[in-house]
């Protein structure tokens, strides 16, 4: 994800547009396959979810700590 899209995630604004959340989670997976991890379409979702802020950075972590079980 870029720095200009993660720096307005953090200061509340949100993104602009679902699109821009769209090429930002789609250039993360790219840079993740290029190191051979693939990422889940439940995993996008979450993040879709997290950058749109449908869900709080806590309901994510605890989402993604669920998936994995991790129960701490």
């Amino acid at each position: 994800m870029s720095n200009k899209l993660w720096y307005k995630y953090k200061k509340g604004s949100g993104f602009v547009s679902q699109k821009e959340i769209e090429v930002a989670i789609n250039n993360a997976e790219v840079s993740l396959n290029m190191e051979g991890l693939f990422v889940s379409e439940q995993t996008k979702i979450l993040c879709k979810k997290l950058l749109s802020q449908e869900i709080t950075m806590e309901e994510y972590l605890k989402l993604v700590k669920q998936k994995a079980g991790v129960t701490a």
